[in-house]
């Protein structure tokens, strides 16, 4: 092979060698805009999220308190049925 062929094929890639750079460093400028708008859904995901377990916990302690307040509403309406019947027995006599 001549000195001039082995120029050549140094310079051909040389040039692809530059020409691939430039072509990565394109596709590493589009993955970059992509990251971007992974991190802003993951973001809003991990916000949504929150709001789903905060939304959750709240209706857990409604439930809890509604089953309580329940419970007392059928105490105090028992309490009171009694309290009626003892003053019928009061009054009856």
């Amino acid at each position: 092979m001549t000195k001039e062929e082995m120029d050549f094929f140094e310079n051909l890639f040389r040039s692809l060698e530059t020409e691939m750079h430039q072509q990565f460093d394109a596709v590493n400028t589009r993955f970059d805009g992509v990251d971007a708008r992974l991190d802003q859904l993951n973001a809003r995901m991990e916000r949504i999220g929150g709001l789903v377990n905060g939304g959750g916990r709240a209706l857990a302690k409604i439930n809890a308190w509604a089953e309580s307040n329940d419970v007392l509403m059928a105490d105090l309406l028992r309490r009171q049925q009694d309290l009626e019947q003892r003053l019928r027995k009061l009054e009856g006599k």
